[in-house]
């Protein structure tokens, strides 16, 4: 096995990783890259820890994928596509909506909840430059991987209400996507945001 130096394409620092992530970020120029066949850099945002937060803190990245959903046809029964039309900005059965997708490896039943809660309600936070010492889980699911699961917390969070959802033709476009680092804390429970 041959092993090599990984640098920062942007000023050639030599990146430290002691975790197997598909993402590095260069401390010299506060950039992030994508390990994918190549090293593009990629946009990405990084939010503040709440003050109160407290316990071991580690940041969480997500795919936060901005999109545009088209509903060409529904039939409904005992019930109205009521979750789409609160979360489509414009009305109506067309609009936008940023999808949020964990990067990191996780359980299914994890994947799903933090997917569609910050989908549902997406999250605030003031932004930072750099991750200030703290561990950042790393990250596993590509970009192309995360726009085709798209449709399904678009999907997931629909027919979460059992016989209403009957048949739904849609179109999901995702027109940009970037990496979001969530603060998390660790609880007896498990991670908690730390927004």
């Amino acid at each position: 096995m041959r092993v090599v130096q990984v640098k920062c394409p942007s000023c050639n620092t030599p990146i430290y990783s002691k975790e197997r992530d598909r993402l590095f970020f260069c401390d010299k120029c506060n950039t992030l890259h994508v390990r994918d066949g190549g090293t593009d850099k990629v946009e990405y945002e990084i939010a503040e820890f709440n003050k109160s937060a407290q316990g071991e803190k580690v940041y969480m990245p997500f795919w936060r994928m901005y999109s545009s959903f088209v509903i060409r046809s529904k039939s409904v029964e005992g019930g109205q596509l009521f979750r789409l039309a609160n979360w489509l900005k414009g009305g109506g059965d067309t609009g936008s909506l940023f999808i949020y997708l964990p990067a990191t490896d996780m359980e299914p039943s994890a994947l799903k909840y933090w997917s569609t809660t910050f989908t549902a309600t997406p999250p605030r936070y003031a932004t930072r430059l750099n991750f200030g010492g703290v561990r950042r889980l790393p990250a596993s699911m590509t970009k192309d991987e995360a726009t085709q699961m798209a449709d399904f917390v678009v999907v997931t969070m629909e027919a979460e209400k059992p016989g209403v959802l009957q048949r739904l033709d849609y179109s999901l476009t995702v027109n940009d996507a970037k990496v979001v680092y969530l603060p998390f804390v660790y609880a007896q429970s498990g991670l908690v945001p730390a927004l």
